[in-house]
C-alpha cells in the first residue's frame, strides 16, 4: 500500500482515488499542530540576517537561498531572535519546550542508562498536550540525531509524565547518525500512519560540524540543513495541504555560535556571545505577522506561549511575552504579576513582570524599582535584613551587546538612610540561573553563587566551575571569590555558624554513569583574618532514604552557632517528597536524613524553608496546590490550601505564608494563607 492510502486512511476520506493521488486527498483543515524546526547551532548571520556573514561573504538570505524561496514567502521572518539562558543545546531545548530558563546541564544520555530522574521540574508543552488534549503518544514527537535530548521528552511535575515519543536515529554501535536527511525522513514517516499535532525536531549536524569539522565543515552543513527545511515544508504543501492550512511551523536556532575568527572562533558556544545568543527564526501561521521581516527583541521563551495558544492548550509557567508586532493574532495567555518573591523579616524583594516586549521584568524592593530602568530583564531576587541596612542582589540582561558579548550581570545593592548604593560584585558575569545566597557576620555581608556563566556540565571547565563565595563591607568591598569546585552547582542556600558560615547547593556526581543522580553538597566555611578554610565536604545522596536512584534538590539551611539543620526535596520514579537532616559540629559531620510525614504530592521545583524548628514545602493534591509543615520526626503534616491549582513561590513569617499563586489566564497574583 502507498503513502496515500495509508494518510486516507488517516484523515477519513475513503475512495479508491484516494490511494492513487496524495495531492487530492487531505484538502480539508485538520486540528491544529504544530512542528518546531530546530537548527542546532546555526548562527543568524548565516540564515536569516540582512548583513554579509563574516564565513560566507553573503547575507543569510543568499546564503539560505532554498528556505528563503520556498518557507519565508509564507513566514514571518525575525532576522534575529535571542536564547536569553544557557546557550547549549540541552537547557537551551528544555527552555523551548518549557518556556522556563531550567538549570539542565548538557549531559550525554548513555543509550543503556537513560537520563533517569535528571529531567525538567515544570511542565513540558509536551505533557501540557497530552494531558489537555488526550493525544496519544504516537502524535507527539521529540526527534533527534544526538543523545543530548531525551532528558526533555517530559518532566517531573506531579500528576504528568505522560511526554513525547523519543526517536533518535542512531548507527549501529549507538552513536548519532550525523545526518540530518534521515531526520526530516523519520518525520514523513510519521504522517504515512497518524499525523503529528505536535513535533519538535532537532536538526543536530551543523552543531557537530561547527565543533568537531575542520575548513568549511559549519558552513556546508548550513547549506545542507537549508535543503532540509524546504524538503519538509515543499512536501507537506504539496502532500497535505489539509494539515499545513492549519499547521504551526517554527524554525529556530536552539543557539548561535561564536564569530568566526582566524582561530575559527564559529567552533565554540555556550557563554553570553552575541553570535551565541542570536538566533534565525521563521514563523509560519499560528497568528504570526505573514510576509514581514523583522528584528523586534524577540525571545526563545516567546515561542511556548504561541504554541500553547496555537493547540487550545495553557503553559502557566511560560515566562515568554508574544510581541504584537511580530504574532498580532495571538490571543492567549500573557504572564503578569508579581514572581519570584524573597524576604528577610518584613524585608522583601520580588520580580515583576512587565507587559512591554521591550522590558521583560524588574525587581522591586517593596514599593521602590531597584533594577537598571529600561534593561531588558532584571530577575530572582534575594534579600538580607542587615544591621548596617537591607541588602538586594539580582541578575540583568540587556539586549545591547557590549564588546560582542550579552552577559547576564549580577547587581548587589546596599541601603542605608534610605538610599540604595551599589556594591558591586566579584563577578562581571553570572548564570542565567544565579541567584545569590546572603548573610550577615560580624558585620559582613557574606554571599554565595552558582558560577557557572557558561552552563557547563564538567567541573573546572576554564578553571573554575562551582559553589563561590565572597564578602562584602562598605570599606574594603568584596573579597576574591572563593570557588568550592562542582558539577552544575544549583540553588545555593547559606547560614553563619561560630566559625564562619555553610552553604548547600545541589551538584552532580563526577562519574558519567551517576552525574544524573544530583545530591547536596555542603560545605562549612571557617574565617580567619579574612581567608577561608574550607572543611571537608559532605554529600547527601537521601541513598538509604528513598533507594540509589534518588535525586536531591533545593536544600534549605536554618540554625545558628554548631546546631544547624537543612531540609531539601528528593526525587524519586514515585514522586517528590521532603527530607531533613541535623549537624551539631557546625556542619562538619550530618545525622542520617529522614522523611517529613507525606503532606501530598511534593513540587519538585520549590525549595523548602524553615520557621523555627519546622520545614515548610509545596505539594499538589487532587489538582490543588496546598503548603505544608512539619518538624523531622512528627507522623503528620498541617497543611493548607493555597487556593489555586499552581504555586510559583513562596515566603513564610509568624505562622502565615505569602504566596504566588496562579490567577488564570497567565495571572499571578500574591496572597496570604495561614495555618
Amino acid at each position: 500500500m502507498g503513502r496515500g492510502a495509508v494518510r486516507a486512511a488517516v484523515v477519513g476520506v475513503a475512495s479508491a482515488l484516494s490511494a492513487c493521488t496524495g495531492t487530492e486527498i487531505d484538502r480539508a483543515p485538520h486540528a491544529p499542530s504544530v512542528i518546531v524546526l530546530v537548527l542546532d547551532g546555526v548562527r543568524s548571520d548565516e540564515f536569516t540576517s540582512a548583513s554579509a556573514s563574516d564565513i560566507t561573504g553573503v547575507t543569510g538570505e543568499a546564503y539560505a537561498s532554498r528556505t528563503w524561496a520556498s518557507v519565508a514567502p509564507v513566514a514571518t521572518v525575525v532576522r534575529t531572535a535571542y536564547n536569553t539562558g544557557i546557550t547549549i543545546t540541552a537547557p537551551a531545548h528544555a527552555a523551548l519546550v518549557t518556556g522556563h530558563v531550567e538549570p539542565l546541564a548538557n549531559f550525554p544520555v548513555d543509550a543503556t542508562l537513560g537520563p533517569g530522574l535528571y529531567r525538567p521540574l515544570l511542565p513540558t508543552i509536551f505533557e501540557a498536550a497530552r494531558d489537555q488534549l488526550g493525544l496519544p503518544e504516537e502524535q507527539v514527537l521529540l526527534l533527534a540525531n544526538t543523545e543530548l535530548l531525551q532528558p526533555i521528552e517530559h518532566g517531573l511535575y506531579p500528576g504528568l509524565g505522560l511526554g513525547a515519543e523519543t526517536v533518535e536515529l542512531f548507527d549501529e554501535e549507538g552513536h548519532p547518525s550525523g545526518e540530518d536527511a534521515p531526520v526530516i525522513d523519520a518525520l514523513l514517516e510519521r504522517f504515512d500512519t497518524r499525523l503529528p499535532r505536535l513535533a519538535v525536531v532537532n536538526l543536530h549536524d551543523v552543531d557537530r560540524a561547527g565543533h568537531y569539522g575542520g575548513g568549511d565543515a559549519y558552513i556546508d552543513g548550513v547549506s545542507v540543513v537549508d535543503e532540509q527545511v524546504a524538503r519538509l515544508w515543499d512536501t507537506l504543501e504539496a502532500e497535505y495541504p489539509g494539515y499545513t492550512s492549519t499547521l504551526l511551523l517554527i524554525v529556530v536556532a536552539d543557539h548561535g555560535r561564536h564569530d568566526h575568527d582566524e582561530d575559527q572562533g564559529w567552533h565554540n558556544h555556550g557563554d553570553s556571545c552575541a553570535g551565541c545568543r542570536g538566533l534565525p527564526l521563521m514563523v509560519v501561521g499560528g497568528g504570526a505577522a505573514g510576509g514581514v521581516i523583522l528584528d523586534e527583541g524577540v525571545t526563545a521563551l516567546d515561542l511556548v506561549p504561541v504554541i500553547a495558544a496555537h493547540l487550545g492548550i495553557t503553559m502557566p509557567w511560560a515566562e515568554g511575552l508574544p510581541n504584537p508586532a511580530v504574532f498580532p493574532g495571538f490571543d492567549g495567555d500573557v504572564r503578569e504579576g508579581d514572581v519570584a518573591l524573597a524576604a528577610d523579616g518584613d524585608l522583601t524583594a520580588v520580580q515583576r513582570w512587565l507587559d512591554d516586549p521591550s522590558r521583560r521584568s524588574e525587581v522591586r524592593v517593596g514599593d521602590r524599582v531597584v533594577s537598571t530602568a529600561g534593561v531588558f530583564a532584571a530577575e530572582a531576587p534575594s534579600v538580607l535584613a542587615a544591621e548596617a541596612g537591607a541588602r538586594v542582589c539580582f541578575r540583568e540582561l540587556s539586549l545591547e551587546p557590549v564588546d560582542g558579548l550579552l552577559p547576564w550581570v549580577p547587581r548587589c545593592l546596599a541601603e542605608t538612610g534610605g538610599d540604595w548604593t551599589e556594591m558591586g560584585f566579584p563577578d562581571p558575569e553570572v548564570a542565567p540561573f544565579f541567584r545569590a545566597a546572603l548573610a550577615e557576620r560580624e558585620g559582613v555581608t557574606w554571599a554565595a553563587w552558582p558560577y557557572n556563566p557558561r552552563g557547563a556540565g564538567e567541573a573546572g571547565t576554564g578553571g573554575r566551575i562551582g559553589l563561590a563565595m565572597a564578602g562584602w563591607t562598605p570599606e574594603a568591598g568584596w573579597t576574591d571569590p572563593v570557588t568550592a569546585q562542582a558539577i552544575f552547582p544549583t540553588d545555593p542556600s547559606i547560614v553563619v555558624t561560630d566559625l564562619g558560615f555553610v552553604v548547600a547547593f545541589g551538584a552532580s556526581f563526577a562519574d558519567p554513569e551517576s552525574r544524573y543522580t544530583r545530591h547536596v553538597r555542603i560545605v562549612p566555611v571557617s574565617l580567619a583574618d579574612g581567608g577561608f578554610t574550607l572543611a571537608a565536604e559532605v554529600n547527601i545522596t537521601l541513598a538509604a532514604l528513598l533507594g540509589e536512584g534518588a535525586r536531591v534538590e533545593h536544600p534549605a539551611l536554618a540554625g545558628e552557632g554548631e546546631r544547624l539543620r537543612v531540609a531539601m526535596v528528593g526525587i524519586t520514579e514515585a514522586g517528590a517528597s521532603i527530607a531533613a537532616a541535623t549537624s551539631a559540629d557546625g556542619g562538619l559531620t550530618w545525622s542520617p536524613a529522614v522523611g517529613l510525614p507525606d503532606g501530598g504530592a511534593a513540587l519538585p521545583y520549590l525549595a523548602p524553608t524553615w520557621e523555627g524548628p519546622e520545614v515548610v514545602w509545596g505539594t499538589l493534591v487532587d489538582g490543588s496546590a496546598r503548603l505544608c509543615r512539619a518538624a523531622p520526626g512528627d507522623t503528620d503534616a498541617r497543611c493548607v490550601d493555597v487556593g489555586s491549582p499552581r504555586l510559583q513561590s513562596f515566603v513564610v513569617a509568624e505562622g502565615a505564608a505569602t504566596v504566588v499563586r496562579d490567577a488564570g489566564s497567565g495571572a499571578w497574583e500574591t496572597a496570604t494563607v495561614a495555618w
